[in-house]
């Protein structure tokens, strides 16, 4: 079916249907696989800055920790914890050693807020900012792990330096290294909420807010200082965090979507949790997916131009080019394409144009050509000879003079005869060139009879142009001139030379003799000249302006030249088939 469709509907097929709803579709597939990539790649960003947020609280962790194991183990603290009340200068010792070692602490650990010893005789040594407040549940829940740090919730204390600010602290009760399971005192770090939240959310304009809970709903660390030490406002995030095993939730409230990550703090009672508005996290994704739908419709847009485009400059001149072809064919030469473009259908068109004139041409030569053969044929009815009566008429006489032996007479009476059959050549006008050199020779044998030693004459061809059509009669009026002019007052023995050879792709035939050569007045000149351009006049109208006749620079005698251009056996046997229609 689709082979019968026109060209019209074959370009709209394939342009809808397998350029513009693929890419349609396509672009579709891609829009939604763009969303849940998207989708995924913003909570696989999230869970990582949870990841990384979780090693730098924990680092963080780890070290004060650690500083409260080195008490354990260095003689300094143990010298401070354990040095009786009257041992002074030696407790004033450790103190000493004891303060470096915080200085340097709290000058490399910005986040440090104070710290504060109380050994097994109740004296206290405080660094750092200088505080108060209650802290006696802190004290209790150490005494109650024996040994193992304690870490708080957020709580306010007030200091005389900065006024009231938020801490998270580590409580240990230092065991004797020697008796691990006998206390010698105790050790409590604070650390600055403020100073520790910043160390550990790095890049604080990523989306989302990042908080700890402890598992009592309570706010440990968070962006908005208000909730620092409070419950969290929202009971239902509450339940997600410390109630639900999801590592991943979605909360809504007010028409809004929160995606909620969540982690828990080794060795802490924490959560640490990202929460991040859903419209925030695929914002960069509307913006991906409006721009595949731009292009979308840029593709749709630009394949309607391009549709439009090659319609008019490649469908359009084809579809033009059809009907003029179905005029042509319905008989009108007037047919022609407009031709706008240098390119393959543009030249299609110019060539189109050349074959409309070329058959004009030959339809009008062809045309005259018939003229000029019922000219010719109307001649022949004016003249009132049957040539078929003339032909037996002679074959009669011939064979009567063999009957009364006369040879020579019977002889000029066939050859005659010969020339008289090729007249009538079953009305074709097209003979090949050794059938004509024939005729000229049965022509010339005739001449010869009647001048005697006074004509002679040499006929050449090449072999291979012996079957070549050319148009009967073409050479006689050439040779006729030659005998009867050229020779007209020759006092010696008139020669005549033809020779016809290939040149290229054309015939060339030479007529040569030794006459008088062209006349010179002016009566025999028009003469002469009217045979030639007879002789051009019909070569014209068979075989186009390619053929020529012309005259030849010649000492003595006359040259006519005759070009043909080369057609074989089959071209002129179209030809002859041509005419007998």
């Amino acid at each position: 079916m689709f082979r019968h469709w026109s060209l019209r509907k074959k370009f709209i097929f394939v342009f809808f249907v397998l350029i513009t709803l693929p890419t349609i579709l396509f672009g579709s597939l891609i829009y939604y696989q763009a969303t849940d990539v998207f989708k995924d790649q913003a909570i696989e960003n999230i869970n990582a800055r949870l990841e990384k947020n979780n090693e730098n609280l924990l680092e963080n962790l780890r070290t004060i920790e650690n500083i409260s194991s080195f008490m354990i183990y260095d003689e300094s603290f143990r010298t401070f914890f354990t040095t009786p009340e009257e041992d002074v200068i030696v407790a004033r010792e450790a103190e000493n050693d004891i303060k470096g070692f915080f200085t340097f602490q709290i000058m490399s650990n910005e986040y440090i807020d104070s710290i504060k010893l109380i050994n097994e005789n109740g004296d206290v040594l405080n660094f750092g900012n200088p505080v108060r407040g209650s802290e006696l549940s802190l004290r209790r829940e150490a005494v109650a792990n024996e040994g193992e740090p304690v870490w708080s919730n957020t709580y306010e204390l007030y200091s005389d330096w900065s006024g009231s600010h938020h801490v998270i602290s580590l409580t240990r009760i230092i065991n004797d290294i020697n008796h691990i399971s006998e206390p010698i005192g105790m050790a409590r770090i604070r650390l600055d909420e403020e100073q520790l939240y910043n160390r550990i959310e790095v890049d604080a304009r990523q989306q989302g807010n990042f908080f700890v809970l402890a598992k009592n709903g309570e706010v440990v660390l968070h962006p908005n200082r208000e909730f620092a030490g409070e419950l969290y406002p929202e009971q239902d995030v509450i339940d997600l965090v410390v109630h639900h095993n999801k590592k991943n939730s979605v909360y809504e409230t007010d028409g809004e979507k929160f995606l909620i990550v969540k982690q828990s703090i080794p060795g802490t009672n924490w959560i640490s949790v990202i929460m991040v508005n859903q419209d925030d996290v695929v914002q960069s994704l509307y913006n991906i997916r409006s721009l595949i739908v731009y292009m979308v419709i840029i593709l749709a847009i630009l394949g309607v131009i391009a549709f439009i485009g090659f319609y008019l400059w490649h469908i359009k001149p084809i579809l033009a080019l059809t009907e003029q072809t179905k005029q042509l064919e319905k008989g009108n030469f007037s047919a022609k394409v407009n031709v706008n473009s240098k390119d393959e259908i543009g030249r299609l068109g110019t060539r189109f144009n050349q074959m409309v004139v070329t058959i004009q041409k030959y339809i009008d030569r062809e045309y005259k050509l018939k003229i000029k053969q019922k000219e010719s044929e109307l001649k022949a009815l004016q003249s009132q000879i049957d040539p078929h009566f003339l032909y037996n008429t002679l074959d009669m006489i011939r064979w009567t003079a063999r009957m009364e032996n006369a040879m020579e007479t019977s002889k000029l009476i066939e050859r005659l005869s010969k020339m008289f059959r090729m007249n009538l050549n079953k009305g074709r006008m097209w003979v090949t060139l050794r059938e004509e050199l024939l005729y000229i020779e049965n022509y010339l044998e005739l001449q010869r009879s009647r001048m005697g030693e006074r004509l002679k004459y040499c006929i050449y061809y090449d072999e291979q142009i012996k079957d070549t059509k050319i148009m009967k009669q073409l050479l006689q009026p050439v040779v006729e001139n030659s005998i009867l002019h050229g020779f007209k007052d020759l006092s010696g023995t008139g020669e005549i030379y033809i020779r016809c050879y290939l040149f290229g792709k054309n015939i060339l035939i030479d007529v040569i003799d030794n006459g008088a050569g062209f006349a010179a007045s002016d009566t025999d000149q028009i003469r002469d000249g009217f045979a030639l351009e007879n002789i051009q006049e019909r070569l014209n109208l068979a075989t186009g302006e390619d053929s020529e006749v012309k005259q030849k620079s010649v000492e003595k005698g006359a040259w006519v030249q005759i070009k043909i251009p080369l057609y074989d056996i089959m071209e002129g046997n179209k030809k002859e088939s041509g005419e007998n229609k």
